[in-house]
């Protein structure tokens, strides 16, 4: 029998766009999903064309705008909430980061590596971070103690909080917001910006780091969720292909899913053209996802077009990761540069 261990990805961020949503199959949660970017069209503005760029370092948001007169968009990018003990690759904090920390209401951690652009020109977001405690904004409460929102490490495995005065820590153990040395709030990061469409076509870029929810305590011989009628075989249009791949023990896989949730509220389609990709990291890994359409481009690559396609409520992607392959391509994936690197394998297909 061979286990199914527990992927660490590192440099992997955490999933985001609007509203964090904890979304779940039947059976096997696929774990915090946000959507996004959100943003309510104005009357003579369509969306020409949308592409939709999955892989297990990045996600990259590709959408161009047809307007019949200059017009301003405005879109919003909530950070899903995060640990105030993340470590700084997380965090995404500057070398200072009990500054960065005290500072991070008003410039905002971007720890998802939140990039945006119009028309090629990067574009810099504005924004506004929070602590929440319970869903309650504990902001103000922790900067008037003079205690960093979020921190990095201060040493080795020491957040800088963790070293405040014997007093401060006492009155945020006696305000619910700390467990012995434990932070208990969480931290939100907000951002968002305005693109000016011109009469014309206009293309907006978002890009993200993902999270991928990692599947542990998977064995071959009982993973339920993948028999042809299971929940995952639902849900990500798994086909025997796959089925036949994962169970013949050839190799031994992390599974993980990094999941896209079509906006709660704003802008859901039509799109006149629409593309989706999605890449996998080594030709030997195994990736499954809806449609079972997909075509596969190259060893490590699927895609999925349509016209006039309102996207669905979700894009959801199970990645069947080789841990026995060479990761040559880790770096230039995790620098955003999955393109023609990485691909996928969908609806089973190897």
């Amino acid at each position: 029998m061979k286990r199914v261990g527990l992927f660490a990805l590192c440099g992997a961020a955490l999933l985001a766009l609007a509203v964090p949503a904890p979304a779940q199959d039947e059976g096997r949660g696929i774990g915090t999903a946000i959507a996004g970017p959100v943003f309510h069209l104005p009357a003579g503005v369509s969306v020409e064309r949308q592409e939709v760029h999955i892989s297990t370092y990045s996600v990259r948001l590709t959408y161009v705008f047809k307007s019949s007169a200059p017009q301003t968009v405005h879109f919003s990018f909530a950070m899903p909430e995060m640990p105030v003990d993340a470590a700084e690759d997380l965090a995404a904090l500057d070398t200072d980061s009990e500054a960065a920390g005290l500072a991070a209401d008003t410039q905002p951690a971007n720890y998802l590596r939140l990039s945006v652009g119009v028309d090629g020109q990067p574009l810099t977001p504005g924004g506004h971070g929070r602590a929440l405690r319970d869903g309650k904004d504990v902001t103000r409460q922790l900067l008037a103690a003079g205690v960093p929102l979020l921190s990095g490490f201060d040493g080795p495995g020491d957040p800088i909080w963790r070293h405040l005065p014997p007093e401060k820590q006492e009155k945020l153990r006696a305000s619910g917001l700390m467990d012995e040395d434990t932070a208990l709030w969480t931290y939100q990061a907000d951002f968002e910006w305005d693109a000016i469409l011109e009469p014309g076509e206009t293309r907006v870029e978002v890009g993200y780091d993902p999270l991928a929810n990692y599947w542990s305590d998977i064995n071959l011989d009982s993973f339920p969720e993948m028999a042809t009628d299971g929940s995952a075989t639902r849900a990500y249009c798994i086909d025997a292909a796959v089925r036949r791949a994962f169970l013949s023990g050839k190799h031994q896989y992390d599974l993980y899913t990094v999941t896209h949730l079509a906006p709660p509220d704003g802008w859901r389609g039509p799109v006149r053209h629409y593309r989706l990709v999605v890449d996998k990291q080594h030709p030997t890994d195994l990736v499954a996802f809806c449609p079972p359409e997909a075509k596969k481009t190259s060893p490590t690559r699927f895609e999925w077009t349509a016209t006039d396609y309102t996207p669905g409520d979700r894009t959801g992607v199970l990645f069947f990761w080789d841990t026995e392959a060479p990761d040559e391509q880790a770096d230039e994936q995790a620098d955003g540069q999955a393109g023609g690197q990485a691909g996928g394998q969908a609806g089973g297909q190897e």
